[in-house]
């Protein structure tokens, strides 16, 4: 009779795992942890076997404290290996993918006595490309009787196999414009027929990748795996389970992910390059190319003559106006292209489209004759018809998103519109993007995915899900969960909004009064942040400050955030006061436990004015339909904004301090009201 101990279930596992974590590392059970554990395991167990077309997406708040990677990671990773799917874990910041490769994998991994492995996904743009960089070189020994040293040395370092290809892992700094000529390109790759195949860098991470458990991704990846169908970076979706930790940027993402652009005078220029490129192909080939690279030259040379004139149109026919700095920028009405505007790009469509089938026709005959020439000869073709084809076809997706009729007047518009760059000889831009993530996120992720849980620290807004739910295309149904933190944060922290005589609406009262209010506020505790929503106050009060509070502050702008937040530390580390001046990017992201920050004062409620062209899009079609933009849109951003500014005070379980809001609206206006009562439970002290 067997006296074999049988085979845990995921569950019995998940329940050992997490105690034998907890005991290693001397700590307690966290009721906001242990919930979240049995969210995921419950979503995530749940989903049926057979094909659904029901999305499996869980929405879950966990603020700091609460531990929410070993929360997601503990059950999925074990869900996903009995299952037989991939989990993928896909951050927004460099940061937060770093700790959890470098620091809470490797913990898990011993302390929790769980056998698993993982790899870190990284965009095809990050991998080197022996081939492309032995193209670059042939060219400039061609063009000058000489190859650049900074090319040359990537080609030897990897070639003595003292590099493994990727770009992060290079022991020096490469230069973009370096970078961008040897880099892995999709469009110009030869898979299997290219004679570095077994030593690509691209294919050998994606090789590890297809034999991990968990792999380790950003936004960005997976947002541009599944726009080309998925499977070709990462795993097919239908076989991966994703996380999405710091979720509430993953609808951002997607708007910026799913936007298109294209610069004709950029575009006119590489017309001029078409000859170069093809020029040599016809000895290659015979007359059938012959006849091709002659059609693709004489429509080249066309091409460029119109995209110049329709450049020159735009810039004498649209009445920009300047934005911000250099840029000045024409936005079409929600969103719609006139007719004699979309008129105007037929010709050039045309063009581009015979172009395009011409190249088509090219890449059949380098596919079907060019085994007969050298493996580099091939490889060499290959990548000329690649790129002419991913230039061309990004060229007219671009132009065809721009110049597409909103056929239901009520329906959500797309955001258009033209840039002017007149710091670059009025280089002229055109822009689309969608406004709305939703239906785009539901298509090419929810849809697809075996299941996904979206967390973050601040995801709901008024204390509700609705608004993420809606920004990300979910029914307002999906599963969610308000994780219980671990802090106290009714003993730990105060949050203080003092009697003042002004309000942010009158801007040079409100900056005098901050001025007036900030030196007996900023140095009562050792460690200080002050969080401003305009850079024009944030110089203002700083340059209003007397020395002795001067000398101490540290203002964004001067000096790197990396090189504020280090001589922040070392500061308080010496036990003296330490300010930090700083906007937005300060609010999120930074942390600074204990004394490094004790007191943070916060110049107005974080309001933003809808002025780039997606949001401005947006906000007229809203009213145009009866909707209240600054209630749906404006109100629960600030509030998100302003529970992200908050939670820099209270970091771990052992901190104090006090939270200042140098603003009456939040005590006056309804909104004001329900944006405080969405902050943490501080003691308040409100006159």
């Amino acid at each position: 009779m067997s006296t074999k101990n049988p085979k845990l279930t995921a569950a019995e596992q998940v329940t050992k795992s997490y105690s034998t974590f907890l005991e290693s590392k001397g700590l307690t059970t966290r009721e906001g942890q242990k919930e979240m554990m049995n969210f995921c395991f419950s979503l995530i167990n749940g989903i049926p076997d057979e094909e659904s077309s029901t999305p499996y997406v869980g929405v879950v708040e966990a603020g700091t404290g609460t531990g929410k990677t070993l929360g997601y990671c503990l059950p999925l990773i074990l869900l996903a290996k009995e299952k037989g799917k991939t989990l993928i874990l896909s951050t927004a910041t460099v940061a937060l993918q770093e700790q959890i490769i470098n620091k809470d994998l490797p913990e898990i991994q011993t302390k929790a006595r769980l056998n698993f492995t993982y790899a870190m996904a990284k965009g095809r743009g990050r991998y080197f490309c022996r081939m492309r960089c032995e193209a670059h070189m042939n060219n400039e020994i061609n063009a000058y009787g000489y190859v650049r040293e900074d090319v040359n040395s990537l080609h030897h370092t990897f070639d003595a196999k003292k590099w493994n290809g990727e770009k992060d892992s290079y022991p020096k700094e490469i230069q973009d414009k370096t970078w961008s000529k040897v880099n892995s390109i999709a469009s110009q790759c030869l898979k299997q027929k290219c004679p570095h195949f077994a030593t690509c860098p691209f294919f050998n991470a994606r090789r590890q990748m297809e034999q991990v458990d968990v792999i380790i991704a950003n936004h960005d990846i997976i947002l541009s795996d599944l726009s080309l169908g998925g499977g070709v970076i990462l795993p097919i979706p239908e076989e991966v389970i994703y996380v999405f930790d710091e979720g509430h940027h993953i609808t951002n993402k997607a708007i910026e992910h799913f936007a298109a652009d294209v610069s004709l005078d950029h575009s006119a220029r590489f017309m001029g390059e078409v000859t170069d490129m093809v020029m040599m192909l016809p000895k290659f080939y015979g007359d059938k190319m012959k006849k091709h690279v002659y059609s693709l030259e004489k429509n080249a040379s066309v091409a460029s003559a119109k995209l110049l004139e329709l450049r020159n149109t735009l810039l004498c026919s649209l009445s920009f106006r300047n934005e911000i700095g250099n840029v000045d920028i024409y936005r079409f009405p929600e969103g719609d292209v006139p007719v004699n505007v979309r008129e105007l790009f037929k010709p050039i469509r045309l063009t581009l489209n015979e172009m395009n089938n011409l190249v088509d026709k090219m890449t059949v005959i380098v596919d079907e004759t060019g085994n007969k020439m050298t493996q580099e000869d091939m490889a060499q073709h290959k990548m000329t018809v690649g790129e002419l084809s991913n230039r061309l076809e990004s060229m007219i997706n671009a132009i065809r998103n721009f110049v597409t009729e909103r056929r239901n007047p009520d329906a959500m518009p797309i955001a258009r519109w033209v840039n002017v760059k007149r710091d670059n000889k009025s280089e002229v831009v055109i822009h689309s993007s969608p406004v709305h993530a939703g239906e785009q996120l539901h298509k090419e992720l929810w849809s697809k995915a075996f299941g996904v849980i979206v967390t973050s620290a601040t995801i709901r807004s008024m204390g509700s899900f609705d608004s993420f739910l809606n920004k990300a295309g979910l029914a307002p149904t999906t599963p969610t969960l308000l994780a219980s933190s671990p802090f106290d944060y009714e003993n730990n922290g105060v949050l203080f909004v003092p009697k003042m005589r002004s309000t942010p609406n009158n801007q040079e009262a409100h900056t005098a009064e901050i001025c007036e209010l900030l030196p007996k506020l900023v140095l009562r505790r050792k460690g200080c942040l002050v969080l401003f929503s305009s850079r024009k106050q944030m110089t203002e009060v700083h340059e209003n400050m007397p020395e002795k509070v001067k000398q101490y502050i540290l203002m964004q702008g001067t000096l790197s955030k990396r090189e504020i937040i280090k001589r922040h530390k070392l500061r308080i580390d010496r036990g003296e006061q330490s300010v930090i001046f700083g906007m937005a990017s300060f609010s999120e992201g930074v942390d600074l436990p204990g004394d490094y920050c004790d007191n943070v004062v916060i110049a107005k409620l974080p309001f933003s004015v809808p002025t780039d062209p997606v949001s401005q899009t947006m906000s007229e079609w809203m009213k145009k339909i009866g909707r209240d933009t600054f209630a749906e849109i404006t109100v629960p951003d600030t509030c998100i904004k302003l529970v992200q500014a908050v939670g820099r005070l209270i970091r771990t379980e052992t901190d104090t301090g006090a939270v200042t809001i140098l603003d009456t609206r939040i005590k006056f206006k309804n909104y004001g009201k329900n944006i405080l009562n969405s902050l943490p439970p501080f003691r308040r002290v409100i006159r």
